[in-house]
């Protein structure tokens, strides 16, 4: 199933977003790189706790490092570091 046909219907997301080369789940942005928070995926509980620790939308956010098996995932938002579990990750989409 295709990024665009899992999301399609949600709340947050938009049909332009999800047709966007640029718009990815956050766990898939490489090493390095920067991009800016779009909105959230699905689970209401899930996003406000995200949000609570400031993914939110607008805001830049860094991929620093993964572990050896890839999850979980560091990240830096709001100039604080962060670790995330892939299927947290997966929750979040981004801009490049």
């Amino acid at each position: 199933m295709s990024l665009v046909e899992r999301l399609a219907g949600r709340r947050c997301a938009t049909a332009k977003a999800l047709v966007s080369q640029s718009t990815r789940p956050l766990d898939e942005l490489p090493i390095g790189e920067s991009a800016a928070i779009v909105c959230f995926d699905d689970d209401d509980i899930v996003a406000r706790r995200l949000f609570d620790l400031g993914f939110a939308p607008g805001e830049r956010v860094v991929r620093l490092r993964s572990a050896p098996l890839g999850d979980p995932m560091m990240f830096r938002v709001g100039g604080v570091e962060i670790v995330l579990r892939r299927a947290q990750a997966r929750r979040i989409l981004v801009e490049l």
